[in-house]
């Protein structure tokens, strides 16, 4: 083991004098040891900074289009959506929303399990349920 270990110490040393060696001889090979290899393009940096921003939003708004697309969130299709007019949580996982479909306000129950039709809400009644959402 001895013997390996003074052969490669030995190659090892022949090494370091080959590369000091060249070092010492050779200015040019030492300048560009010396030099500093990197400098920083600041130019480069915030251009591409401002790209991936730039990304970023555009996939936001990408993202936002896709969803309204996916949601069928159309102007044409106004009669056909249910709106929760208000909402009233009774406890835990119970609540009682009053829902509005095709221009009618509707009271229902929802637990955890199901979901009960409870009353038709008519025309005053939903006037005044508006007047209390809005005081």
């Amino acid at each position: 083991m001895n013997k390996y270990f003074l052969i490669l110490a030995l190659l090892f040393n022949d090494f370091c004098m080959a590369s000091s060696e060249l070092y010492d001889k050779n200015e040019e090979v030492r300048q560009i040891l010396n030099s500093n290899a990197y400098t920083p393009n600041y130019l480069s940096m915030f251009l591409g900074l401002a790209f991936v921003i730039c990304l970023i939003y555009l996939t936001g708004f990408l993202y936002q289009k896709l969803i309204k697309v996916k949601l069928g969130d159309n102007d044409a299709d106004t009669k056909d959506k249910i709106q929760i007019i208000s909402a009233c949580p009774l406890g835990q996982g119970k609540n009682l929303y009053i829902i509005k479909v095709n221009n009618e306000s509707v009271l229902i129950g929802a637990t955890q399990n199901n979901i009960s039709f409870l009353k038709n809400i008519d025309s005053a009644d939903s006037q005044e349920v508006n007047n209390v959402k809005n005081n």
